[in-house]
C-alpha cells in the first residue's frame, strides 16, 4: 500500500464499523473517481493547490449531494480536501481497496504473461496458484512479450517464475557451471 493511501484506508477501516460499510465508501469514492475522469475540468479543479478550499469545499458538498455519499464518505472526502490529496483519489481508493482484500484474506497476484490470457487459462493459473500460496487471490495483469512465453506472477513476497525466459536462463545458467 502506497505512503499517501495508508493512513486513509486505516482511518476508514477503523471508523466504518464493518467491512460492508468499508466497502460501500470505496464503492461510492470510485463513483466519484468516474465522475472526475468524466469531466477532466472538475478533477483539475480539485487537485489544483492554487485555488480556494472553500470553494472546492462547497463544490465537494454540492457532489456528494447529488451522488447522495454517505456521511462517512463525505467525511473521508473533506479530509483529503483539507489535506490537498483529491488529486491523488485513485490512489486513495486503490488503497482502500487493498486494505478491505486484505482483511478479508484476499491477496494480489501480479501476473505477467507473455500473451492476454483467455478466461479459462486466467481460471486455471488463479486456482494453482491460490493452491500453491493458501490463500484467495485476486490477479492483475500484464503483457510483456519479451517472456516469450508463461507467465511470472508474484504474490506478496513470493515469485513464481513460469515463463520460458526464466526457464532458458536457468538453463543458461546450468549449462555455464560453477
Amino acid at each position: 500500500m502506497r505512503r499517501i493511501s495508508r493512513p486513509y484506508a486505516k482511518a476508514l477501516l477503523s471508523v466504518a464499523g464493518s467491512l460492508e460499510q468499508a466497502t460501500a465508501v470505496r464503492n461510492q469514492l470510485v463513483e466519484l473517481q468516474a465522475t472526475l475522469a468524466a469531466t477532466p475540468k472538475l478533477g483539475a479543479f480539485f487537485a489544483s493547490p492554487a485555488l480556494p478550499v472553500d470553494a472546492k469545499r462547497r463544490a465537494l458538498d454540492e457532489i456528494a449531494a447529488r451522488l447522495d455519499l454517505l456521511p462517512l464518505s463525505r467525511r473521508l472526502l473533506q479530509a483529503l480536501l483539507a489535506r490537498h490529496r483529491m488529486g491523488r483519489l485513485d490512489e486513495v481508493v486503490a488503497g482502500i481497496t487493498e486494505a478491505i482484500q486484505q482483511r478479508q484474506g484476499v491477496a494480489i497476484a501480479e501476473v505477467t504473461t507473455a500473451e492476454p490470457l483467455e478466461a479459462e487459462e486466467r481460471a486455471q493459473l488463479l486456482r494453482v496458484l491460490e493452491g500453491k500460496v493458501g490463500k484467495r487471490l485476486q490477479l492483475r495483469e500484464h503483457v510483456d512479450p519479451a517472456l516469450l512465453a508463461g507467465f511470472v506472477a508474484q504474490v506478496e513476497s513470493q515469485l513464481f517464475d513460469g515463463s520460458l525466459r526464466g526457464q532458458l536462463d536457468r538453463l543458461g545458467k546450468e549449462l555455464a557451471g560453477p
